[in-house]
């Protein structure tokens, strides 16, 4: 019985099914269906709203290919890097930067060139990490998420959050989570007078002894962000810190009683980053679709709709869509230092 084309092409394992099958591609018409596949992608990324609802559908009209997507958080985006390392599937890998750091060690990635990605010359400095090895996509905003019924203004500052009016009324995210970092570099600037950045961060443990001290406050430290987020909404708590903008923002354009905090100490850059893997296939379509992601209209698309800064310094913002100045951190200490925190921040707080 003959095997429909569009079967063939919705399979991820198709290439291995075709290097056995050379006789019969020939009675089912091979030429098209290799000219069909030779334009499909095969990307990992995060499992988020707006990417195969809003941008990927734009790339694949806008450059004729099929993107085969997967969704999953950016460790087990590394597990299937480091498995299939001999033979990689992934043609790109979208990641948050600390995981894409181990990336680069492991040597799973390959560097982006202006010459490869047109694009990537006008990418401001602080979303092309590491020269270039990858590049961020775009740089959503982290600071914390407040239910408006609780709190209309928000908190002026991280400070607030102390307060005994918040007894068992604030979620903690899980340090397993990289927007956790967030709260925590930010008990460490209280902690110790410097300013939210990498001087505060390399206090994390002055940090976790000022989050000790909120836990009468926490209700609970959550590895369910969708929970949590349920939570905030419904009114079981006042304060979710921290998920960032593409959740709160996007959540808020839907109608639910959520906002952004922007606290007087500042909002963070979380870093969404996009690279291409070490000898995955379709390498050059590959490219393509990082160059697409860096185009300025493109770039447009994805800031309203995912409610994050662009990265293209010539990125028109879409109109009522402002981002404060956002503090980047140095994501490769963190990496460095994460299983660390994770340890102090699950024995201190997470076990309370």
């Amino acid at each position: 019985m003959k095997q429909h084309p569009s079967t063939s092409r919705r399979s991820i394992s198709r290439r291995h099914m075709l290097a056995g099958t050379a006789a019969g591609l020939a009675v089912l018409g091979a030429p098209a269906i290799l000219r069909a596949q030779a334009r499909e992608i095969f990307v990992g990324g995060p499992a988020s709203p707006g990417l195969q609802d809003v941008l990927f559908p734009v790339i694949e009209k806008k450059h004729n290919l099929k993107i085969l997507f997967e969704g999953t958080n950016s460790l087990i985006n590394l597990e299937k890097l480091r498995s299939n390392k001999a033979k990689p599937t992934m043609t790109v890998t979208m990641m948050d930067d600390p995981v894409l750091i181990l990336t680069e060690r492991e040597k799973l990635i390959r560097r982006l060139t202006p010459a490869a990605v047109p694009n990537l010359a006008d990418v401001i400095a602080t979303a092309k990490p590491r020269d270039a090895m990858w590049v961020n996509w775009c740089q959503p905003m982290c600071s914390f998420s407040h239910n408006t019924k609780a709190l209309p203004n928000g908190l002026a500052s991280y400070g607030e959050a102390w307060d005994k009016r918040f007894k068992d009324r604030i979620i903690m995210i899980s340090m397993r989570i990289t927007q956790a970092i967030v709260p925590l570099v930010a008990a460490a600037a209280h902690a110790t007078g410097k300013p939210i950045g990498d001087a505060a961060m390399k206090e994390w443990p002055a940090g976790i002894e000022r989050l000790k001290e909120l836990r009468p406050n926490i209700l609970q430290v959550s590895t369910n962000v969708p929970q949590a987020q349920q939570l905030l909404e419904t009114g079981e708590c006042d304060l979710l810190m921290s998920p960032d903008s593409r959740s709160t923002l996007f959540r808020k354009s839907q109608g639910a009683p959520v906002d952004q905090g922007y606290p007087k100490e500042g909002v963070v850059a979380m870093p969404a980053g996009v690279a291409l893997v070490e000898g995955g296939p379709n390498q050059e379509l590959g490219l393509i679709f990082i160059n697409e992601l860096l185009n300025p209209e493109t770039q447009a698309l994805i800031s309203r709709t995912f409610f994050s800064r662009p990265t293209h310094a010539k990125a028109v913002l879409p109109q009522g869509l402002t981002f404060p100045e956002l503090i980047v951190l140095d994501w490769e200490y963190f990496a460095d230092n994460r299983n660390a925190m994770i340890e102090r921040y699950e024995r201190d707080l997470a076990a309370k």
